[in-house]
């Protein structure tokens, strides 16, 4: 079984992305963009600035993805 680690600051992302729509689309084109100046640790702003998807559900489906690749 695949456990997905907690990351405090990639669940606020989320959690923000999913409650601010103009976040949210920044995100989703601009990912760098988006994160830059939110202190995230290194590795979480890595993880997050190289996703591309359309929508937040994608986006969030790759999250895990990396982060249970991650712990592999």
């Amino acid at each position: 079984m695949n456990t997905i680690p907690y990351r405090p600051a990639i669940s606020d992302i989320l959690i923000k992305a999913s409650a601010n729509d103009i976040f949210r689309a920044k995100l989703l084109s601009s990912p760098n963009d988006a994160l830059t100046g939110l202190n995230l640790p290194p590795e979480d702003m890595t993880i997050l600035a190289g996703i591309q998807a359309p929508t937040l559900k994608e986006y969030a489906h790759q999250v895990k993805t990396r982060l249970t690749a991650e712990r592999s």
